[in-house]
């Protein structure tokens, strides 16, 4: 039993993590760089802060956090307006922010794992409500 709710929590917490991310990958699919209020890094790395709401820190997720947070600034410097565009720069520097964003993905679902392995059962149960 205990087994089956450990797996319940860990889908419903994947599925709570890529909700909180779809967004950071919409706007990396979809950016333009054509207009001068969108800010794609600071709009992936908003949904990084929720997507590791519950604050864990460690290397490999601070690691990931900055590879997103590069990635996209690759990508918003090749999409600048005012710059000519190479459209195989553009794609190779779309597809690498994305695999950031799954990497830190991966590192979030690590992380929370191994903060609730040391938790009794009893508190798996209390996470919140959607």
């Amino acid at each position: 039993m205990e087994k089956m709710l450990a797996m319940a929590d860990d889908v419903a917490w994947r599925r709570d993590i890529k909700r909180s991310l779809d967004d950071a990958r919409y706007r990396v699919r979809f950016y333009t760089g054509l207009y001068w209020d969108e800010d794609l890094t600071g709009a992936v790395l908003h949904a990084c802060r929720e997507a590791s709401a519950d604050g864990a820190m460690g290397n490999r997720l601070d690691a990931a956090r900055q590879l997103v947070q590069t990635r996209c600034r690759m990508l918003v410097q090749a999409m600048d307006r005012f710059a000519v565009r190479d459209f195989r720069q553009i794609s190779t520097f779309r597809e690498q922010a994305l695999a950031a964003i799954d990497m830190f993905q991966d590192a979030v679902l690590e992380s929370r794992r191994f903060r609730n392995a040391t938790l009794p059962t009893g508190q798996l149960l209390r996470r919140r409500a959607l």
